[in-house]
């Protein structure tokens, strides 16, 4: 018969490492075993070792998208799937180019 892995004395030390902020992966390299005996171990053993809070990122700070650059050679259609496309101007369909304004 196999022995246990987790002596109550690594079980001790692992609480200590977890509670320091450690994460599975660290603590399985210093005891020479594998992340998911950890997890398992932490799973069996929840009044040792609280789950953790999820770390939540704030959204970047949105900025107004820029201006879409319009040639004056291609138009956007929007296709039956409802993709919007940029296409080259048809004279007969989209009228002729706009002309360019002077600086």
């Amino acid at each position: 018969m196999r022995g246990l892995f987790w002596t109550e004395d690594k079980i001790v030390e692992a609480q200590k490492l977890w509670q320091a902020g450690r994460s599975a992966r660290e603590i399985a390299d210093l005891f020479g075993s594998k992340k998911n005996t950890v997890i398992n171990m932490a799973h069996r053993n929840r009044d040792r070792f609280p789950a953790r809070q999820a770390i939540r990122y704030a959204p970047p700070e949105t900025c107004p998208a820029p201006a879409p650059i319009r040639h004056p050679d291609r138009v956007t259609r929007v296709t039956l799937s409802g993709a919007e496309v940029t296409m080259p101007r048809v004279p007969c369909i989209d009228g002729p180019a706009p002309q360019a304004r002077p600086s």
